[in-house]
Order: structure tokens, then sequence, then C-alpha cells
């Protein structure tokens, strides 16, 4: 457990510095940017898709998902309203007078305690703005709530598609993520360079089979709850799987990397650690970050102790 707090410490002042956070905005960019235009130029088949799926459901079952899908929309425009409020308010006030590496870091803070904030509020008062959001929906007509379903369906799809691909482009910049946490943590330690294309080979094989388990898994995402916990679970597969490869294959066998894995439970609560940023808007562009280098300072950390 000591690993853990240690690499979730390490992950976050890595992502502090400057190279990262730059890494992070990019990143970031590209994956948004690539479904942003996926999706303008896709949209009615998309739509085609989840009218399909919507058709299927029962008026209940469709009111009450609809509810809680655009309870979690309105909780996302909340966060981001408010963000761009206040970055218009402190870049012309405290910003502008703060250094690169300080304005980086009140940046970050802003955005942390925007979603604190914003999901603090949903906390508290979640049954009331469903129950409110519920109630407005069942004033409406059925094919007005269908097709609102329907587009807040492709925005989940979108926004999943986000995260695997942030995940996949962290995944092909660990090998240099990696080398600089190692020469700070764990000088001693030797990589394997020739492992990176077999990292990468796993790491495409579990984004493939991620993406045809969350087709199969798609009609549970409208039950509310079970559909957070089954969405949560893929996510922790597909981080688990991933990011162990990506350090295993740099500082284990293939043999040692198959005795690590089995029954160790830490590399479960390392992924879901990582897994529970895709909750939070803006702050989950840092997660895979923070989850690969926690993975790191865990598996480094048992092998630099012999076992």
């Amino acid at each position: 457990m000591r690993e853990l707090f240690q690499g979730f410490f390490a992950g976050i002042d890595e992502v502090w510095r400057w190279r990262t956070t730059v890494t992070v905005v990019v990143f970031a960019a590209i994956s948004v940017g690539i479904w942003a235009l996926f999706g303008m130029i896709f949209w009615d088949d998309l739509l085609a898709v989840t009218d399909r799926l919507v058709d299927w459901l029962p008026f209940s079952m469709l009111r009450s998902n609809g509810a809680w899908l655009l309870s979690t929309f309105l909780w996302i425009q909340a966060i981001m309203i408010t963000l761009a409020l206040l970055s218009m308010l402190l870049t012309v006030t405290v910003y502008r007078e703060l250094p690169r590496e300080k304005y980086t870091k009140a940046a970050v803070l802003t955005v942390v305690a925007t979603t604190v904030f914003w999901s603090i509020v949903w906390y508290f008062k979640e049954t009331e703005i469903y129950n409110a959001l519920l109630k407005w929906l069942t004033t409406l007509p059925f094919d007005t709530v269908e097709n609102g379903v329907s587009v807040l369906m492709i925005f989940y799809l979108l926004y999943n598609a986000v995260i695997i691909t942030m995940l996949f482009l962290t995944s092909l910049y660990s090998p240099v993520l990696l080398r600089r946490v190692r020469e700070r943590h764990f000088p001693y330690e030797s990589m394997h360079p020739e492992a990176q294309m077999r990292s990468l080979g796993y790491t495409i094989r579990d984004t493939i089979i991620f993406i045809v388990a969350s087709f199969v898994m798609l009609p549970v995402l409208f039950i509310p709850v079970v559909n957070i916990f089954a969405q949560l679970l893929l996510w922790v597969w597909l981080i688990k799987d991933t990011f162990t490869y990506d350090v295993g294959a740099f500082f284990y066998t293939k043999e040692e990397l198959a005795n690590v894995k089995k029954r160790n439970g830490m590399l479960w609560t390392i992924a879901t650690v990582t897994a529970l940023f895709n909750f939070f808007p803006i702050i989950n562009f840092a997660g895979p970050f923070v989850g690969e280098v926690m993975m790191f300072y865990y598996l480094v950390s048992r092998k630099s102790r012999g076992y």
C-alpha cells in the first residue's frame, strides 16, 4: 500500500512538471479534436445507431436513463462554464503576474477546485436534480425524449472514445515518460528498450478487446447504477492490462511479469484509482499519466526488492 501512495504523489508531481503538462495538453487536444471531427462528419450515422438502440427501450426506462444522462451532461456543463468564467477573470488579474511554472500549477488547481466544487454539489443534490429532470421529461412527448437520449448517447460514446485515445497515446509515450521517472526515482534499474514494440502490441490488442466488450455491454448502459459499475469495470480492466504491460515489458521478463500478475490485487487497485479520474472532466486527461507512474512505482519497487 505504501507504493500506491508514493506512486500516486510521484504521478501528481510528474504532471506538475512543465514538459509533462504540455504533453498532457497536446494529447488532450489531439484526442478531443479527432473525435469532435469524427462526430461532426458522421453525426447522422451515429444518431441512426443510437436511435436504433433507444427504440428497444420502454418509456419508463428511457425517462430514467435520460434523466441520469442529462444530469451528468449538466454537471459537465457547470464545470466547463465555471472554468471559462474563472479563466477569463483570473487571466486579466492573477495569472498574468505569475511565472510560467506557477501559472501552470495555478491553472491546474483552478480546474481541480472547480471540478471538486461541482462534484460536491451534485453529490448532495443528486436526488433532487434527478427527480426534477425526471419530472420534466415526463411532460415531454415520447419522440422528444427519445431523440434527446439518442443525442446524449452520442456524447457518451464520443467521450469514451476520447478516453481510449488518451490512454493509447499515453501508452505510446510511456517509454519517454518512464525513462524520466526512472532517472529520478530508480536510476539503478535498467530498462529493456527492445520491449517497446511488444508493449505496443499488447496495447493494440487490449484496445480492440475493450471496444468489442463495450459494444456487447451497450444494453447495460441503460440500467441506472449498473451502468456506472459496468463502465468502471471496463475502464479498470483496460488500464490494468495496458499499464502492467507498459511498465512490465521494460523491467521484467515474460515469466516474471506473468508471476507478478497472478492474484495481484494492487494492480487492480492502481487501475481503479486511475479509472476514477475519468468521472471528472478535464482532470481525466491527467489520469493516464498519474496511473502510468503509479504502476511504474509499484512494479519497479517490487522488482528492486527482489520479488
